[in-house]
């Protein structure tokens, strides 16, 4: 989210952002080359931000609001706790107490203070979940989450009442995830001054799967604009709207960006100011004009399904003050366009238009050499007060800015190997691109890690981390000449990494599903070889980010799991071979990549182990093995099971398991194993999701022995006094006997010998906490946060 103060120049431009899981941060110099950004986020109880809102009824800029929770329409987006507010500029900020019946555990999508009086707020809240961890498949909505819907204060936040919202999604909590979309959520909220004199404020909003919503003369709300989704449940998971208004003297130009889940269109009316009859019956929306379509070559192609097959979680659209013939649109890159030998645009994840949306150009890159590129997933568009070329732009990769002015590349358009229709597209989408796009992310710590993995001989000098959607990271004590410690190893998605216990010079990645690479050259970027060809081919079930470990004793040795547990035991693949045929930017791909087997004859997820706990949707999520015995290895799946093998070294075929859970273990995510390094077959195991939707079955942390002569195993809930919330993470101390897990919130600690949870430590902020690593002989743990970078915990010796 990007908020700008009204009075922005070259001396004093304060902006606001806010990131999904990375809190607010502020800066006063916003338009100069590199920003000086602080964290703005004290007093928050939540570093999930869905909004930001200046209030207008105050000309100094200090009054803010700021709705927690990510309203982006994913699964891993993270309920919020109700709306703040701040009085000084964002240093400080308090919870403005009516809002948490209405908004705790949804996300705050959308918020609007009425220009006339700042007592009168409007809020949107949509669905948002808790307990994602770094493999994903364990995200539930909190049970008894109020109804999404528009809501409405009039004493300043003190209280809030919905005032309007549509049938939305229930939880179901025998499904894999709870089965509620973002049906009914609101997504943006904005006043009109509808008449001469500021004579009513009319408020807008959009409510994914229904469209565009209007308040009415009587105080109502009437539907100005149906969309594709129509509400039916089938469409709920995808379907969207989003909008802009643009006031065109007397008249009210709108903007209106739609999809069904399936594909999305631009539409646009040049005065909304009439009857709503006139613009929709409810399905057909008569008084719209339709902006795009789907023939190449033609200027509405540029408008067609702009936000390609996600735009249920990025679509942004925006349109400066004061110019209604511009507008920007935005949403996820236009992959076929690029990865092609020809070319028709640098990739299309935002685009412009100055002739009301009847035509765009390409904003993704700028003409400086090499090209400075916005990120493929936009979510955000704001606009330089008094400047409708200057904009900011939020994506999944951080913050940029444009410089205002624009250049024609269309001549190299010629060079592209072009013709026909492609050709006419480049020439017209290139013909006014950025001159110059400033990354201004210096400073802003908001990385999304999903997990940490460390050099076992060097473990608090040398580590590499996966992210969301922004690559697997590298870390060393020694900074890289660009002075950073910290240096993109790997692009795309960064799920699980690992680092090889006897030769810390192999390492490992994930992308998201059953795809990863192995490189030996530890983290040089150039030395990724593809090595996830025989997971790929095996069509099995896999969580978006699968576990992946090495085994702690064998060098070469590494586990990832699916429906099966799989191994290798030559670190993907021969090196010379992989380097050859599997490098990632080398490469020829001519044969198969990778030599990962099937353990045992069958999945963990099937019947063999029983009826229970499996079916459609299960894979495996977490791995764990002791340094102490290689022969050993625990694994667990989405849905409850945990198994044991004692003869994970055997040949592939000839590897078993045992199924040591129970009718009476929770039917839920397991988000943790960490064994005991002394005792194999003594191990803790922490679940995810909630016990009020499994009641007969709680528990969210389990002490577990194994006993080899029975075949069986002892489990003791040892939740004590942690409350119905869903662990993410899990980490032993062998050398105190102190137990870590991790929480939407942070990190906590039990004693040896205690009955009492309490907080690791001070300094963290509150920040959902995805995974632990641990080095109990380093004296050292990792906390993978979800939107506040990596953090480290010296232990007490």
């Amino acid at each position: 989210m990007i908020t700008i103060a009204n009075n922005c120049d070259q001396n004093l431009c304060r902006v606001w952002v806010g990131a999904a899981g990375g809190g607010i941060w502020e800066t006063d110099n916003a338009l100069a080359p590199v920003p000086n950004w602080r964290a703005s986020s004290n007093g928050l109880a939540s570093n999930a931000i869905g909004s930001i809102a200046l209030n207008p009824n105050d000309a100094s800029g200090a009054t803010l609001y700021a709705g927690t929770g990510e309203a982006n329409g994913s699964s891993d987006s993270e309920a919020g706790v109700g709306l703040f507010k701040s009085t000084n500029f964002g240093k400080n900020w308090r919870l403005l107490p009516g809002s948490v019946a209405a908004a705790k555990d949804r996300s705050i999508g959308a918020i609007a203070v009425d220009p006339t009086n700042p007592n009168h707020i409007f809020i949107g809240t949509d669905v948002a979940r808790h307990g994602a961890s770094s493999v994903n498949g364990g995200r539930f909505t909190p049970p008894d989450a109020p109804q999404v819907g528009l809501y409405e204060s009039t004493d300043g936040g003190a209280t809030f009442k919905l005032v309007f919202s549509k049938t939305s999604d229930p939880v179901n909590p025998g499904s894999p995830n709870g089965s509620d979309f973002f049906r009914g959520g609101i997504t943006r909220i904005a006043f009109y001054t509808n008449g001469p004199g500021a004579a009513r404020q009319q408020l807008y909003f959009s409510m994914s799967d229904y469209g565009l919503f209007r308040e009415s003369a009587n105080g109502t709300f009437e539907q100005v604009f149906a969309s594709a989704g129509g509400g039916a449940v089938a469409n709920s998971g995808g379907a969207r709207t989003e909008f802009a208004l643009a006031p065109d003297g007397g008249k009210l130009r709108i903007y209106v960006g739609d999809t069904d889940g399936n594909t999305a269109d631009l539409y646009r009316v040049d005065d909304a100011n009439v009857p709503a009859t006139r613009l929709t019956d409810g399905s057909k929306n008569a008084g719209w004009l339709k902006l795009s379509n789907s023939i190449k070559g033609t200027p509405g192609f540029a408008a067609y399904n702009y936000c390609n097959p996600q735009c249920s979680y990025d679509m942004p659209i925006a349109s400066p003050p004061g110019h209604p013939d511009t507008v920007w649109i935005g949403g996820s890159m236009q992959y076929s366009e690029i990865f092609t030998a020809n070319p028709p645009s640098n990739g299309r994840a935002v685009q412009r238009s100055t002739d009301a949306g009847v035509s765009f150009t390409d904003m993704t890159d700028d003409m400086q050499s090499p090209p400075q590129g916005m990120h493929p997933d936009q979510h955000a568009i704001a606009f330089a007060p008094g400047n409708p070329d200057i904009a900011f732009l939020g994506s999944d990769g951080g913050l940029v800015r444009t410089s205002g002015g624009f250049s024609d590349a269309s001549g190299g358009c010629a060079s592209r190997g072009l013709t026909g229709a492609d050709l006419t597209d480049c020439q017209s989408w290139l013909k006014a691109v950025p001159t110059q796009i400033f990354s201004l992310n210096s400073g802003l710590a908001t990385v999304q890690f999903q997990s940490l993995a460390i050099n076992p001989q060097h473990p608090k000098t040398d580590l590499i981390g996966g992210s969301q959607d922004n690559g697997t990271w590298s870390y060393n004590q020694k900074p890289t000449s660009a002075g950073s410690n910290w240096f993109e190893s790997v692009g795309g998605d960064g799920g699980q990494s690992l680092i090889d216990t006897g030769n810390p010079n192999i390492r490992m990645h994930t992308y998201y599903g059953p795809n990863g690479d192995v490189n030996f050259k530890g983290s040089d970027p150039t030395g990724w070889d593809f090595i996830a060809d025989p997971l790929a081919n095996s069509k099995e079930s896999a969580s978006f980010y699968i576990p992946l470990i090495a085994a702690p004793g064998v060098s070469g040795t590494m586990f990832t799991g699916l429906e099966h547990v799989w191994r290798t035991n030559d670190s993907g693949g021969p090196r010379a071979y992989l380097d050859q045929h599997c490098n990632e930017l080398t490469g020829d791909f001519k044969s198969t990549c990778g030599d990962w087997v099937p353990l045992g004859s069958d999945s963990l997820t099937s019947t063999t182990f029983g009826t229970d706990k499996g079916g459609p949707g299960s894979y495996v999520v977490a791995l764990s093995q002791a340094h102490s015995n290689e022969n050993i290895l625990w694994a667990a799946t989405r849905f409850g099971r945990l198994f044991i093998s004692t003869n994970a070294d055997a040949p592939a075929i000839s590897v078993s398991f045992t199924r040591i859970d129970t009718a009476a273990q929770p039917n839920r995510f397991i988000s943790g194993i960490a064994v005991d390094p002394k005792n194999p077959y003594h191990a803790f195991v922490s679940f995810s999701g909630y016990s009020a939707y499994t009641p007969t079955t709680p528990g969210h942390v389990f002490d577990v022995t194994f006993d080899p002569a029975s075949r069986k195993a002892t489990w003791k809930d040892i939740s004590y006094d942690l409350g119905d919330a869903p662990i993410t993470g899990i980490a032993f101390d062998d050398a105190t006997g102190d137990l870590y897990m991790s929480t939407d919130f942070g990190v906590s600690l039990l004693r040896v010998n205690s009955t009492s949870w309490a907080p690791a430590a001070v300094g963290l902020p509150k920040v959902a906490v995805y995974s632990l690593t641990i080095s109990s002989s380093a004296r050292v743990l990792y906390a993978a946060t979800h939107g506040r970078g990596a953090w480290r915990l010296n232990l007490n010796k």
